[in-house]
């Protein structure tokens, strides 16, 4: 029995049937029928029942199937942190980053990164918050940074830095003249907020929930830019980074403190099953040193 069994027994088990798994896997009937009864004389046992509606798994058959399909992930596990080792031993690292984050670590980052180390080459790619755990995890890329609320127990999470939140309004908002407003205070006037695949929607969400408030989002955007020019309009409030505010040019709108001072973190994160190679702990490293400095 070999691996390639194990796939067909559960593209049959999948397929519930044995004419359209063979067709699947560009085999005879006959041949993926055979595979199957060489697998249940090797275990011992029938694995299926075979009727005219097709096959279906027995009681043997279920265990088989389990312990078939963790066998196979474990084995494509193995299989894919192998190549993603060569690749970074060739020099490419993938590297992922939600959105703004290096608006704040700015270009120089990357460049005195490479600069230093000429034998890395990196491979970089930017998402929306919420997909940059996703791309580590299944392995898309070797190291991430991303704003986080709080961490999966697959990832290991290095801090990087962290920014406050601040409640930013226009001239004609009640709060315009405020030194500091509450999460309480502010949902007596319409939000403009990033959507949720933003994390500070959901920080936002959270110190809302703790402090027993409402928030009366008017419109949930897909970036900043888009909070910004609604808010310069007078169609509400809304809340960023100092960084983000001050990239803005926002000279006709005001960045007031939350007495909840709520924070955006961020973190370099990687996959803990992975090798810490010498390439990627340079990076992580470097990342580390460079946001000292923000």
């Amino acid at each position: 029995m070999n691996l390639k069994d194990m796939e067909c027994f559960i593209e049959v088990c999948e397929k519930k049937s044995i004419t359209q798994a063979a067709e699947a896997m560009f085999l005879s009937p006959q041949a993926v029928s055979q595979t199957i009864r060489r697998m249940e004389e090797e275990v011992g046992t029938d694995l299926l029942v075979r009727s005219q509606k097709g096959v279906a798994l027995n009681e043997y058959g279920k265990i088989f199937f389990d312990h078939a399909r963790r066998i196979l992930a474990d084995y494509k596990g193995m299989t894919a942190s192998i190549n993603d080792l060569k690749k970074q031993e060739k020099g490419f690292v993938r590297l992922v980053s939600a959105y703004g984050i290096l608006r704040l670590l700015s270009p120089e980052f990357i460049h005195t990164f490479t600069d230093r180390n000429p034998g890395v080459r990196l491979d970089y790619m930017e998402f929306p918050d919420i997909y940059i755990e996703e791309n580590i995890r299944n392995r898309k890329y070797d190291v991430g940074f991303v704003p986080y609320v709080k961490e999966d127990l697959d990832l290991e999470y290095i801090p990087l830095f962290s920014r406050e939140i601040f409640f930013v309004t226009h001239g004609e908002s009640r709060y315009y003249g405020r030194k500091e407003v509450s999460v309480r205070e502010i949902s007596e006037e319409p939000m403009i907020v990033e959507n949720g695949n933003f994390m500070i929607h959901h920080i936002l969400e959270e110190t809302c929930k703790r402090e027993g408030a409402d928030l009366d989002v008017y419109f949930n955007t897909s970036g900043f830019s888009l909070c910004y020019k609604l808010c310069r309009e007078h169609e509400g409030n809304t809340a960023s980074m100092d960084f983000i505010f001050d990239d803005m040019g926002s000279d006709d709108l005001r960045k007031i403190a939350f007495a909840e001072h709520p924070l955006w973190r961020v973190a370099a994160v990687r996959r803990k099953d992975m090798p810490l190679t010498d390439k990627v702990r340079k990076l992580i490293d470097f990342a580390v040193e460079w946001c000292r400095t923000v």
